[in-house]
């Protein structure tokens, strides 16, 4: 419920840089790098990417 408008709202998760609705099916979730096998499993056929490099002055 909006607290100002008194309107019945509905959440959604979007990617901050797109604007991208994320809870679409098959569109984000996958399996990450460092995912072991149970979870490798359950994201079977979905393509894995490999981990971005870590910018430039990061630690």
């Amino acid at each position: 419920m909006d607290a100002r408008t008194g309107r019945e709202v509905e959440p959604v998760v979007v990617d901050a840089h797109t604007g991208e609705r994320v809870d679409g099916p098959g569109h984000f979730f996958a399996a990450g790098p460092a995912a072991g096998p149970i979870i490798g499993q359950r994201y079977e056929g979905v393509a894995r990417r490999p981990a971005p490099a870590p910018a430039a002055g990061s630690a």
